[in-house]
């Protein structure tokens, strides 16, 4: 059967490659194409064209529609990458290759415009993002003034039945404050856990998709320290190592504090089943409590006096462990064809990734007759019959 090749713009090719900041080697990583074609692919004085299956490939790597490559580079729709502080923590030496994570920035910035356009078309008013924090950098005159600003409950947190709900909540809170919460997704969460950008109105605050539930509610209050003090910025981790910026340990401090209060902590820490030495269950029971990982409860342990420093680090690398040995348990079952765990909803998975308002805006957009199932779907990347799912759920959020 003979090759059937894409007759692409090529200059529409390296627009796209330019603008998102995304290298030749990265492409070659990512796809697994051939490494001696696809240089000429993205040389517009070589003849050379992929096929319409690599050229399908490209555009998925690329985030783009596959339409999009025949286009005239003016027709793309693109965005400037804005400059964002670096605060994250790098393994090795080397200079990282930052393609995917140049491709997330682009996308979450396209979507909080799909929402600008969205509201302006539907006649839709954006909540005002007006921080007002404390004058010094107490973390728990932040956290409470926060606590107070975004309207964050604590006794709403303690009757959320799963770290997942809580971080829906906190995720609602913060855009019905005026804050705009988006997942990006295909970056390795060692890459960036969650990324700040001060935008005037809807400041942007982006989450690995990749992390879990407990983790994306701990960097959703680290981002938003950072665009309460109006700083765009970059960070992958979450610890409080001595290494990491200072800005960063405040980021940390504050949110540590707003997940899980001094206050709230030492009552719980009343009760008499709760005795030192703390076991594992007991820092289970607590997490579950609060909504949050074990990780930040011996945190905020060690940050009262209520554990050494030497516990800190054994029940650090205990838990190290058991996450260890659950990836490869779900290795193995991999391999083996067992599914475990939760099973995978498609329609759930996209509600988690995508910002409430955007959601609240597709469902705005389909009760008007204005979008299609088929519109909806194209714009969250699933397959249409999982959109009446996804309607559904969004659909309680309006009542």
């Amino acid at each position: 059967m003979a090759l059937v090749y894409a007759t692409i713009n090529k200059e529409t090719l390296l627009h796209i490659c330019s603008n998102k900041r995304v290298s030749t080697d990265f492409i070659i990583k990512k796809t697994k194409l051939n490494a001696a074609k696809v240089p000429l692919w993205l040389d517009a004085a070589n003849p050379s064209l992929p096929t319409i299956k690599q050229a399908k490939v490209l555009a998925t790597c690329l985030h783009i529609p596959f339409a999009g490559l025949y286009m005239n580079p003016v027709d793309i729709p693109l965005k400037r990458i804005p400059n964002i502080k670096n605060l994250r923590t790098m393994q090795g030496t080397s200079v990282p290759d930052d393609s995917a994570l140049n491709i997330a920035i682009v996308d979450i910035l396209l979507e909080r415009d799909f929402l600008t356009n969205a509201n302006k078309e539907f006649g839709q008013l954006v909540p005002t993002f007006a921080p007002n924090m404390p004058s010094e950098d107490d973390p728990i005159k932040w956290a409470q003034a926060i606590r107070t600003q975004f309207s964050i409950d604590l006794g709403t947190q303690y009757r959320c039945p799963s770290p997942r709900q809580f971080y829906l909540y906190l995720r609602n809170c913060i855009e019905n404050g005026g804050g705009f919460v988006h997942c990006f997704v295909d970056v390795p969460v060692e890459t960036a856990r969650g990324l700040a950008i001060y935008e005037d109105p809807l400041p942007i605050i982006g989450i690995n998709d990749e992390d879990r539930p407990p983790a994306k509610s701990f960097t959703l209050i680290h981002e938003l320290v950072h665009l309460l003090k109006r700083e765009s910025s970059l960070c992958n981790d979450m610890t409080h190592m001595a290494t990491i910026a200072g800005e960063e340990v405040f980021c940390n401090a504050v949110a540590g504090e707003l997940l899980v209060p001094t206050k709230a902590l030492k009552i719980i820490l009343r009760d008499k089943q709760f005795t030192a030495p703390y076991s594992v269950s007991d820092i289970q029971k607590i997490a579950n409590r609060f909504s949050v990982s074990r990780e930040v409860i011996i945190r905020r342990l060690l940050s009262i006096g209520k554990i050494s420093n030497i516990e800190y680090d054994t029940y650090t690398d205990l838990f190290n462990q058991e996450l260890e040995q659950e990836r490869e348990r779900q290795q193995i079952a991999r391999k083996q064809g067992i599914k475990i765990g939760i099973p995978q909803s498609i329609s759930r998975d996209a509600i988690d990734r995508t910002s409430p308002s955007v959601s609240k805006m597709l469902y705005h957009g389909f009760s008007e007759e204005v979008y299609s199932k088929q519109d909806v779907a194209r714009h969250l990347s699933i397959d249409q019959k999982h959109i009446d799912k996804f309607l559904m759920e969004v659909s309680k959020w309006i009542r």
